[in-house]
């Protein structure tokens, strides 16, 4: 980066904070203040990348220091800790949120530019992780051009991007979290049929979790009719109806199976119509 790309500041130094920081720091963007109501939290995240940042617990001070401020604040504390500021004709104002439009930051938006940066990734771990944004998409959306900034952001953090001008962020973000959250949730539904089927609880995940493991990879390589395998893929009825057998006293796993394996025939499978319309019949759907 050049002495004249902005000063950026990170509001938020937990998780998403640290990762961008450290990312954006090796990228070559010079990180002017990290600020966190836990001090503590914003020395470390200053630490991890060189000792170059102020650590503050001000939200106003990231501001006075900054030219592009990035809030990597939980959700709901996006527009009040905007609200804390104000903001001058300088400053970029964004925000990492998937779920939240760019109204959050209105009290910027009359004097800034504002947007939106929202990596399409998980980062569980504490330490800060920005190899997490190679190879990942990111949304983003800006005024007066500062979209294509977090464009060029995004690049230098390894990610492609995906704008969301004119998207239905909560329908985006929704679709998010049903492959990612929600594949926890398939986790441990499964696990628990591990164990009504009499075997041990405590080896559900660990024998499982490789099939999800390896349907996540054929999923990112793959055309989802390709990487879709097992009794559906099959026109497999007989597995089918005996599952559904199986799960009769479960109604609630019942359920969830009928809604997912319809799901699945929405898929163009390469069945003749005998077997989709018998696979639909047994499904309900």
């Amino acid at each position: 980066m050049t002495t004249d790309s902005p000063l950026v500041g990170i509001v938020g130094a937990g998780r998403l904070g640290g990762a961008l920081a450290v990312g954006l720091s090796r990228a070559g963007y010079r990180i002017g203040a990290i600020g966190s109501t836990r001090i503590s939290s914003a020395s470390a995240v200053a630490e991890a990348i060189g000792g170059v940042a102020e650590a503050t617990a001000d939200v106003t001070r990231v501001a006075a220091v900054c030219d592009l401020v990035f809030f990597t604040v939980p959700d709901s504390a996006v527009e009040s800790s905007c609200d804390t500021v104000r903001w001058t004709p300088r400053h970029m104002v964004v925000h990492c949120s998937g779920a939240l439009t760019l109204d959050a930051l209105n009290s910027a938006a009359s004097v800034a530019a504002v947007g939106c940066l929202h990596p399409l990734q998980t980062f569980p771990s504490r330490l800060p992780e920005p190899d997490r944004f190679h190879g990942i998409f990111c949304g983003v959306e800006g005024t007066t051009g500062l979209g294509e900034t977090l464009e060029r952001m995004a690049a230098a953090l390894g990610a492609s991007v995906v704008r969301l001008e004119g998207s239905n962020r909560a329908l985006y973000h929704a679709a998010a979290v049903m492959m990612s959250n929600n594949a926890v949730a398939l986790a441990a539904a499964a696990s628990r049929l591990w164990a009504l089927a009499g075997l041990p609880p405590d080896l559900g995940r660990p024998a499982l979790s490789p099939l999800l493991q390896a349907a996540a990879a054929n999923i990112g390589k793959l055309e989802l009719v390709d990487a879709l395998t097992g009794p559906i893929a099959r026109g497999d009825l007989a597995t089918v109806t005996a599952h559904l057998r199986a799960l009769q006293g479960e109604p609630e796993l019942l359920a969830l199976y009928r809604l997912l394996a319809g799901e699945l025939l929405r898929l163009s499978l390469p069945h003749s119509e005998g077997t989709a319309k018998l696979l639909r019949e047994v499904l309900g759907s």
